[in-house]
């Protein structure tokens, strides 16, 4: 099947709105009773728990994310900089919220997030040959890199900071 679309959402921060380290310790010691015991925060599937965290949905995204799978032209994904051993916790997190995608991926091992991300987009690109690839996220670095990374794409991309709302679109062909 040809798709015209290629859309990504990012997790943290876009599709919903996980709990940060500084407010999430705190909440963490609310509901456990216990310092929380780790030094880092995003590789830990605790922070994922729903029985300690609300983790609710981004309403303007989650809106987009409904248009997004409405339309059997779109092959839609998330990309998430978590690291691939949180899946069960990022899973359950979408089925609880009854968001299903074409490909969850999460980031293998350490290294850089936005080049994992731009490598999985380029692999898809280069497969799926959309007309235009879509992208939310929140990241301000990653967002002035995506910019760039764009003019480099066969296809149009069409970039959404989902912080301001603001859309940037580079067109390539």
């Amino acid at each position: 099947m040809k798709y015209k679309k290629l859309i990504c959402f990012d997790f943290d921060a876009t599709l919903f709105h996980t709990t940060l380290p500084d407010d999430g310790k705190i909440v963490w010691k609310e509901k456990t009773g216990e310092t929380w015991p780790y030094v880092g925060w995003w590789s830990k599937p605790e922070t994922l728990d729903l029985a300690i965290f609300d983790t609710p949905l981004n309403r303007p995204v989650y809106n987009e994310y409904l248009k997004a799978v409405s339309d059997s032209e779109n092959f839609v994904i998330l990309a998430t900089g978590r690291i691939e051993r949180l899946r069960p916790q990022v899973e359950a997190i979408l089925n609880k919220n009854n968001l299903s995608f074409d490909g969850v991926f999460l980031k293998r091992g350490p290294g850089d997030t936005l080049y994992f991300k731009t490598k999985l987009f380029e692999k898809f690109i280069a497969e799926l040959k959309p007309e235009e690839f879509i992208i939310y996220d929140d990241r301000e670095e990653h967002l002035v890199e995506f910019k760039e990374w764009a003019k480099t794409m066969p296809c149009d991309v069409t970039i959404i900071d989902v912080v301001s709302m603001t859309t940037t679109k580079i067109k390539n062909k």
